[in-house]
């Protein structure tokens, strides 16, 4: 109980209020009582009267007597006045005797009573004694006045409505206090717990009310800085992952880009011993110059796509683009490599729509073209035909190229666009391919924002392009 009671603000404050206004009440109440107003029925004049009468009456019997007619008097008071006065009997010195026996001090002196209302001082003697006794009536402060018993016989039923009142007035004061405090409690302990989809509404305009409302404010701003937190984190997550990838592939590109250099270059440097010392049948000089050179020729054009491949790749690289008509452009690269159709005797299809726009870079754009009418030409077996579409659809420019009488494995057209990937080395010994063509069409059209696909069809292989 004692536990709940600490752990509960409206329990305390309905407590504390309860105990408040109780001790108010109650001081109140003593205070009214101690200040009611004494209302007396008798003056005092009326009682002198009777006591005049005494002095007389006690001069005329002996000392040891005087108790019966002093105890007397003092009960014939109490009737007459309804016990509104006292009577005091004193010796000469001015202390105060007992009623009941006047050798018996009472404590008293009559210097005691200088600032009551009292009645006049009466001189009295005793028969047998010359001593000198003083007789005094003062108002008896004991006796409740009429005000002090009607507030006294109220007291039981002013108790009952003072605990009432006090349950009921703590009650509504502990909620009217407490209710938005608990709804500040609550929505500050959601955003402990990192959940600010809470609204604390008060609608006060107090202090509390401000706080409710700066609360809420505090809410929705971290909710919008700890999204936007979120969002940078996986941004900044997405950044490092993609920069691991990136570091991870040119890590690779690079070890594959060596290894690619050295199998020439280790060839070259064995055919050149081989001529230097003449040995065996490096000896007919002439042939493996011719070798040597279109080894060479293989290395230069594998550095300049490296070149390439690392122009593009440059962080921030960016490219001027222009407005380029895609269907002259594939005529003009078509007409570039009719040399290359015709060694390889292919034939060549085209189905060329007119005004056909894109926005890029025009050299780019070239390299990329070539590279696939180059490999269209090199993988197609004589006598096969290339077929060539341009045209534009739903604000969209596409190109495909369609070689016949080839066919990729499924399982390798996804590499196709991967460095120095080759789906058949021994082929690709016959074509002298570098492996990089693909690779740098792909990084091309990324640059472009345009989107290539290589597919098998029903008579060979097909590069779909959309700008």
């Amino acid at each position: 109980m004692i536990r709940k009671i600490k752990s509960r603000l409206s329990v305390k404050v309905f407590l504390l209020t309860l105990l408040l206004i109780a001790v108010c009440c109650f001081t109140t109440y003593s205070f009214i009582l101690q200040a009611a107003p004494k209302n007396y029925q008798y003056d005092i004049e009326d009682a002198e009267i009777e006591l005049s009468f005494l002095p007389d009456d006690l001069s005329r019997v002996e000392k040891e007597d005087a108790y019966i007619w002093l105890e007397g008097m003092s009960e014939l008071m109490g009737e007459l006045f309804e016990n509104e006065f006292e009577l005091h009997f004193f010796q000469s010195d001015g202390q105060e005797v007992s009623l009941h026996d006047i050798n018996q001090l009472v404590g008293g002196q009559i210097t005691d009573f200088n600032k009551v209302e009292k009645s006049k001082t009466y001189t009295t003697s005793f028969s047998d004694s010359d001593l000198l006794y003083t007789l005094l009536l003062t108002r008896n402060d004991a006796k409740h006045t009429q005000t002090e018993e009607t507030i006294q016989r109220t007291l039981p039923v002013l108790c009952l409505v003072v605990l009432l009142g006090s349950i009921v007035s703590a009650f509504f004061y502990s909620w009217y206090m407490t209710a938005p405090i608990k709804k500040v409690s609550k929505l500050s302990k959601q955003m402990a717990d990192m959940d600010f989809s809470g609204f604390c509404s008060s609608g006060r305009t107090d202090e509390i009310g401000i706080l409710s409302d700066s609360l809420n404010t505090l809410s929705r701003k971290l909710e919008i800085a700890l999204s936007e937190l979120r969002e940078a984190n996986q941004k900044l997550q997405a950044d490092i992952d993609m920069e691991r990838q990136l570091e991870h592939q040119r890590v690779e590109f690079f070890s594959a880009a060596s290894h690619e250099l050295k199998t020439p270059i280790t060839i070259i440097k064995g055919q050149l011993q081989g001529m230097l010392y003449q040995v065996g049948r490096y000896k007919d000089r002439e042939t493996y110059l011719a070798q040597s050179l279109e080894v060479t020729n293989n290395l230069e054009k594998m550095v300049q796509e490296l070149l390439t491949i690392s122009r593009l790749d440059t962080p921030g690289y960016a490219f001027n683009p222009s407005h380029i008509h895609l269907d002259e452009l594939i005529q003009n690269r078509l007409t570039a490599n009719e040399d290359l159709f015709m060694q390889r005797e292919l034939t060549v299809e085209k189905d060329i729509s007119l005004e056909v726009y894109i926005s890029g870079d025009l050299q780019l754009l070239q390299k990329a073209v070539d590279n696939l009418l180059g490999n269209a030409a090199a993988y197609s077996p004589a006598g096969e035909r290339i077929t060539v579409k341009v045209w534009q659809a739903a604000e969209k420019a596409h190109l495909t190229i369609e070689n016949t009488g080839v066919y990729i494995p499924d399982g390798d057209i996804s590499k196709l666009f991967e460095a120095f990937y080759r789906v058949e080395q021994s082929r690709n010994r016959q074509t002298g391919g570098t492996g990089l063509g693909l690779y740098i069409v792909k990084t091309i059209l990324d640059l472009h924002g345009a989107a290539i696909k290589i597919e098998n069809t029903a008579q060979g292989v097909m590069a779909s392009v959309q700008f």
